[in-house]
């Protein structure tokens, strides 16, 4: 018998969110992982990962929004927008005064707008993600998202660098390559991103995370615990057989349209949602916390 849960790990930079979570799975045995959203490769920070049944509860913790620390290149251009690409565009250095950086980093401050995500992506598009295209040289076209960035706080202008360098925080689907080549547009020049760090995933810090190779299972967040932290209603109900069976069940008082329900261990069993005044429908089932 396994529980089920989260690990939040810290990602280091060369390994993709793939082979970083099948560490965990392989070094404690797990029977299946998941995670909430990847990072690229050059990226480092946050990796949610989820343990057994945690894997269902992905889409609501995924909608989750992000903040990254990131650096900024500019006068150069990449292919897929950060160090891991070709060089595909230079220009020749010249004066940006930091009124001017302080000026466009500003404009992003809870600024929402069209997105064109990277083409070095994993969007798919006709069944084929966008990469697919780039590696093979077809055209494509890349549709734009519409994304909010809540918030960009200058940390360093290194002139002499050429570099800025600068905390985001951002909606889910937010790409911070893009974001990073919009921002040198706004400064009549190029760029792309040298480093790029997650620092928190919903409420989830980088100083809570923990390297993979250290994961024990007493690092392990419950279901209830995770979905407490990011904010959504935990309803404990009398009656867990009725919502292991899936069955209407009748909640007074509480105004959330979406709550998860718990037995009065604090084991999450299923999500429910509203159907009729207090009369709510389950939603997704078999959130139990261990498997066999």
């Amino acid at each position: 018998m396994q529980k089920s849960g989260i690990f939040i790990l810290n990602k280091p930079s060369n390994i993709s969110t793939y082979k970083l979570i099948n560490q965990v799975k392989k070094k404690l045995n797990i029977k299946k992982v998941g995670h909430c959203g990847t990072l690229d490769l050059l990226a480092t920070g946050v990796v949610i990962c989820l343990v057994n049944n945690a894997t269902k509860i992905s889409d609501y913790l995924l909608n989750a929004n992000k903040a990254y620390q990131v650096k900024i290149k500019l006068f150069t251009l990449t292919d897929s927008y950060d160090a891991e690409g070709n060089i595909i565009q230079t220009q020749t250095p010249f004066n940006i005064s930091l009124d001017e950086v302080k000026k466009v980093i500003n404009k992003y401050n809870n600024y929402t707008y069209d997105q064109i995500p990277p083409i070095y992506s994993s969007i798919k598009v006709d069944g084929k993600k966008l990469y697919e295209y780039a590696l093979t040289n077809i055209n494509v076209e890349i549709k734009s998202r519409k994304i909010t960035i809540y918030k960009t706080s200058l940390i360093d202008y290194d002139q002499n660098n050429y570099e800025i360098c600068l905390d985001v925080k951002c909606s889910k689907g937010t790409y911070i390559r893009s974001l990073a080549v919009d921002i040198c547009k706004d400064l009549n020049t190029i760029g792309y991103v040298v480093e790029l760090n997650r620092t928190l995933s919903g409420n989830f810090k980088l100083d809570d995370a923990i390297n993979a190779e250290n994961v024990s299972w007493e690092n392990l967040i419950s279901i209830n615990d995770a979905i407490k932290t990011n904010d959504f209603k935990v309803v404990k109900y009398h009656n867990s057989l009725d919502v292991l069976q899936g069955k209407k069940i009748v909640l007074d008082n509480i105004w959330d349209d979406l709550v998860f329900i718990s037995d009065d261990k604090n084991n999450v069993l299923a999500v429910y949602q509203k159907y009729d005044n207090n009369i709510f429908k389950i939603k997704r089932g078999g959130l139990n916390n261990d498997i066999y």
